[in-house]
């Protein structure tokens, strides 16, 4: 295929707005009972990281009930609230609800939802999780090629709990505690 030319006018610079903000943040949780106090430092993250796209990716009741062996409110309760408290924030960051797992309305395993994710958004990729989903995540055997490809910023908890799973452990270099 031949190069084409193309005219711009002298002094002409491309914008960098975008190049300044990079990447995608993944926030992996059912956010059952989430609230205003926890949306705020997650927000705030994704300013100081500078991140380009902030995806919400709430859980379907199936799959919170295989993981957490707990009931919880329906996907679309859930969805609803999030989007109010984002509302709420008022927050300059670009962020999406990511409503894949409410079509499939079906346990999705993390390898599945990470993988979609993956395709549809721009890399780098960060996943954002509780302390007590992050001890879940590494449990799986997925976990491994995963945490090669991503970088996990884990919310509260405990130092304790982070030492206590060994992938974790052994990736300790791929995740920082926020």
């Amino acid at each position: 295929m031949a190069k084409q030319n193309v005219k711009v006018p002298f002094g002409y610079e491309p914008p960098k707005s975008r190049e300044s903000e990079r990447g995608s943040l993944w926030v992996y949780d059912s956010f059952a009972d989430y609230s205003l106090q926890e949306l705020q430092p997650l927000l705030r993250l994704a300013e100081e990281r500078s991140i380009a796209k902030l995806v919400f990716y709430p859980l379907h009741e199936e799959t919170v009930r295989r993981m957490e062996k707990e009931p919880v409110e329906p996907y679309y309760r859930r969805v609803d609230a999030l989007e109010a408290l984002l509302d709420e924030a008022e927050s300059g960051v670009d962020w999406t609800i990511e409503r894949f797992e409410g079509k499939r309305k079906k346990y999705t395993p993390m390898d599945t939802a990470f993988r979609f994710l993956e395709e549809k958004y721009a890399s780098p990729y960060f996943v954002y999780v509780s302390a007590a989903m992050a001890g879940r995540l590494a449990g799986y055997e997925s976990f491994e090629p995963w945490i090669k490809k991503v970088r996990m910023f884990i919310a509260g908890g405990s130092g304790e709990f982070y030492s206590a799973h060994p992938m974790l452990q052994k990736h300790s270099n791929r995740w920082e505690r926020v």
